[in-house]
């Protein structure tokens, strides 16, 4: 029997429980944005970089263009990648692109060892959570238990995604995700949050701090809004996802800054809730949780 990945990209509503059906003990990969992450979550590895230990003949991604880095690495590996979407993207540079409503069943022989090793490692990274509560990854675990169920979370820019898909609780809470990233992804996070905003639902934006300042004027559309909502801003002073994937001088790319966000929220009558890690907790996370995977 093949082999597949199964990566799960974002989908509609309407099309999850038929991609569920479709899907027979094959090796599954589901972003927050797919809208199956909860609902899989006894079947689908957990942790990105487990899959980078797997063995698969095939990659075969449904739904919108993945966000997460196994992704943009199929670049350079030599696997067949095949698409099946509702958008006309493959982003990649190849693989055949399929209509979502062409999508066969299937299945394929699952790595139980990639399983097990994959859970294993869920275990050590909870772990090392518990032990730095001040970190920033052990402040969005926190943040994913005690939001309301059926919460509408937007996830604003690159390092609140994969910090959300590395940490937030699976426990099925009824959360429904949209997020938007990019080349000139930190522009207009908030302006597209409001816009997103429904009335009668928990709306919550979870956005970074330099996002945040990139669109401080987006709060003048609230007094027309019908929705309530709730701002939630990772203050780790300055863009931190640059400590980790630049090699040059860091110091001109992180902004470092001591900038609260407060005052801001009281001159345009919102909440605003403040998450303000330490930064070399944070660090340490980051290196005991590089360690695991050496």
């Amino acid at each position: 029997m093949n082999s597949p990945l199964i990566i799960l990209g974002g989908l509609a509503p309407g099309d999850r429980q038929r991609v569920r059906s479709l899907l027979s003990n094959a090796t599954v990969y589901a972003e927050p944005l797919s809208g199956l992450r909860e609902e899989l979550a006894d079947i689908a590895i957990h942790n990105e970089r487990t899959l980078q230990r797997g063995t698969f003949d095939e990659v075969i991604r449904i739904g919108n263009v993945p966000t997460f880095r196994y992704w943009r690495d199929l670049e350079t590996r030599d696997v067949p990648v095949t698409h099946y979407s509702r958008l006309p993207f493959t982003g990649l540079t190849r693989g055949a692109m399929h209509s979502l409503d062409e999508l066969p069943s299937l299945a394929g022989s699952r790595d139980e060892a990639l399983y097990a090793f994959d859970r294993e490692q869920s275990s050590h990274i909870a772990k090392i959570l518990d032990d730095e509560p001040e970190s920033e990854l052990a402040m969005i675990r926190k943040l994913s238990h005690e939001l309301q169920s059926n919460a509408r979370i937007y996830l604003g820019n690159s390092l609140p995604i994969r910090e959300w898909d590395l940490a937030a609780t699976r426990e099925k809470r009824g959360f429904e995700f949209e997020a938007n990233r990019g080349a000139n992804g930190i522009d207009g996070q908030l302006s597209t949050f409001f816009g997103w905003c429904m009335p009668n639902a928990t709306n919550v934006a979870i956005v970074g701090d330099l996002t945040a300042l990139y669109d401080l004027n987006a709060p003048w559309i609230v007094p027309q809004l019908d929705a309530s909502f709730r701002i939630v801003i990772i203050n780790n002073r300055g863009g931190r996802i640059f400590e980790r994937v630049v090699a040059a001088d860091r110091r001109l790319v992180i902004n470092d800054h001591e900038l609260h966000f407060d005052k801001w929220g009281e001159m345009f009558g919102i909440d605003v809730t403040e998450l303000r890690p330490h930064n070399e907790a944070s660090r340490r996370v980051w290196e005991r949780y590089d360690e695991l995977w050496k």
